[in-house]
């Protein structure tokens, strides 16, 4: 096969290749457009640091097993020691990981991009190989490039961006199967599928439709039982913090299946009908053309069968009707949970579908003429996804430059503050200037073994800080509880920030201030920063006529 990919006749090997350059340098764009993560979302990047720093730190049992996203923990785990390696700095492994959290996330995230280029760049030759046509190599190859929802997420930090792996697998071995002459499906094709199927859903479960796909596809129905038997096995090996830990993820996906609300919550009504047409409506929206492309494969599929009936290829057949069958279950999902995200595993059979189309019209009527139109349809598709596409970049990159630019601000004059001074965080949004906030939430999905090795490191990186999380009304700190007393003999600076210029938050703030000890102040405020685009304030405070509340 290697010998057979190398020899590529060569305006076809630099065709290949350009898509997945295009790819890497629009993820390596936008990973330097969003700069540090903390600054603008914790969730979920913060979340797979903690879980990928524990399993690198020896924990097995990670306490975020929901989505259950082990391959992109995994991979956090395997790059955070990498990249401790590569710096050789005289700091331990965890004083350096806390202090560099976002460039140590980022790096994991160019590898993704990385990683991803690479991939395509295969796809796109073992596309030809089994074809023979470059046009369908270059369609597979647009499989990520999905410029409503990927581009606000190929600079971050998800466990989406790993989902094109398993789909361009199962991609580039449903033609193989469907393209090879003479060819009957084997046993290692089998276990390909079932492996690719297992891998894909411990990245997400919004990707266990795509589980319908392969089995219809596979012949007979002792294969198609070897495919689920294995498949849930290889699950269970990859997915091993689910494995370790089943019980609290059975009740985690029974609630998901229970409730109409996210995450496991709202009533227990399986689906909130109002809510779910509502949700179709915006999913069908937001992806028209996945739609008409659909609408395309079923129509070109009905005069198919209307013209051939029993003398039909049964592979084109079923594979047809397993993609349109996954697509509409995969709504029904995303009708019951609303999440643009949760559609990105069959949005990027998108190329499949179109290959399928072609295919399916050449069948219809072979003829020079039938098999000019249908290469012309996919480069019509290709300068129709190019343009769609150049037009959301743009988009994307003006909203995400613009939200940037105005969070960075308070992230510059937060630097110039004293690194011994108190700093007190009032903020519930996903990102803040300042990275002990995103921290405190972070240790949140640590397991209760490693909180408190994990505090007294962070103690002692990040000494003085509090975060004030207004939700449930409690003062987080690693090392000692709030004291007024202790901060006016220190002699060192007070400040406060808050998410949001607003005086009842100001005033909830000051008053959990006042209320975490027994010393009674009086708390004078100067306001040193306001960020005038996103509301956000800094307070210097002083505090005086400290006196003892007798008991």
């Amino acid at each position: 096969m290697k010998k057979n990919l190398n020899n590529l006749p060569h305006n076809t090997k630099i065709l290949v290749i350009v898509i997945p350059v295009l790819y890497f340098i629009i993820g390596s764009y936008f990973r330097n457009l969003l700069g540090n993560f903390s600054l603008r979302c914790f969730d979920p990047e913060y979340i797979y640091f903690m879980s990928g720093l524990t399993i690198s730190d020896g924990v097995l049992k990670v306490g975020h097993i929901d989505n259950p996203g082990t391959p992109l923990q995994l991979l956090v785990a395997l790059i955070f020691k990498i990249v401790y390696f590569i710096r050789s700095t005289p700091a331990d492994y965890l004083d350096d990981v806390f202090t560099h959290p976002d460039l140590y996330l980022s790096v994991v995230n160019q590898t993704i991009t990385l990683f991803t280029s690479l991939l395509l760049l295969l796809a796109g030759k073992l596309t030809y190989k089994y074809t023979k046509k470059i046009l369908h190599a270059l369609l597979i190859q647009t499989a990520p490039f999905l410029p409503l929802i990927w581009y606000d997420i190929i600079g971050r930090l998800v466990p989406e961006l790993l989902m094109v792996f398993p789909v361009v697998a199962i991609t580039i071995l449903i033609i193989k199967n469907c393209t090879t002459a003479n060819h009957k499906m084997q046993f290692i094709d089998i276990v390909l599928f079932s492996l690719f199927v297992a891998f894909g859903l411990s990245i997400k479960l919004s990707f266990i439709p795509i589980w319908i796909i392969p089995f219809i596809f596979i012949p007979k129905w002792k294969n198609k039982l070897i495919y689920a038997g294995l498949g849930i096995l290889f699950f269970f090996i990859i997915a091993f913090p689910v494995t370790l830990q089943f019980n609290i993820f059975w009740r985690w996906v029974k609630n998901l299946f229970m409730h109409s609300g996210t995450y496991g919550g709202g009533e227990a009504n399986i689906i909130d009908f109002n809510l779910f047409k509502v949700n179709l409506a915006q999913m069908i929206n937001l992806e028209q053309r996945f739609f008409i492309i659909l609408i395309v494969l079923a129509i070109t599929l009905l005069i198919y069968l209307a013209v051939f009936r029993k003398k039909s290829d049964k592979k084109i057949v079923n594979i047809s009707s397993a993609i349109i069958l996954t697509a509409l279950i995969q709504l029904i999902m995303v009708g019951k949970h609303f999440a643009h995200h949760y559609f990105i595993p069959i949005l990027m059979f998108a190329p499949l579908i179109v290959f399928l189309i072609s295919t399916l019209f050449q069948k219809i009527h072979k003829s020079k003429y039938v098999a000019a139109f249908a290469s012309l349809a996919i480069i019509f598709y290709l300068v129709w996804s190019f343009n769609y596409n150049q037009k959301w970049l743009q988009v994307k990159t003006f909203a995400m430059e613009s939200d940037i630019s105005k969070r960075a601000e308070t992230w510059h004059f937060a630097q110039t503050l004293e690194d011994n001074s108190y700093k007190i965080i009032t903020s519930q949004n996903y990102g803040c200037p300042f990275i002990e906030y995103t921290l405190f939430y972070s240790q949140a999905w640590a397991k209760n073994s490693k909180k408190s090795e994990y505090s007294k490191v962070l103690a002692k990186l990040y000494p003085n800080s509090y975060s004030y999380f207004t939700f449930s009304d409690e003062m987080k700190y690693w090392g000692n509880k709030l004291c007024i007393d202790q901060i006016i003999q220190s002699g060192k600076k007070t400040y406060l920030y808050i998410e949001n210029d607003d005086v009842v938050l100001l005033d909830k703030s000051l008053q959990k201030i006042q209320s975490e000890d027994t010393t009674n102040v009086n708390i004078n405020k100067k306001l040193i920063y306001k960020n005038s685009k996103t509301k956000e304030v800094i307070y210097e405070l002083n505090f005086n006529d400290a006196l003892k509340i007798e008991n």
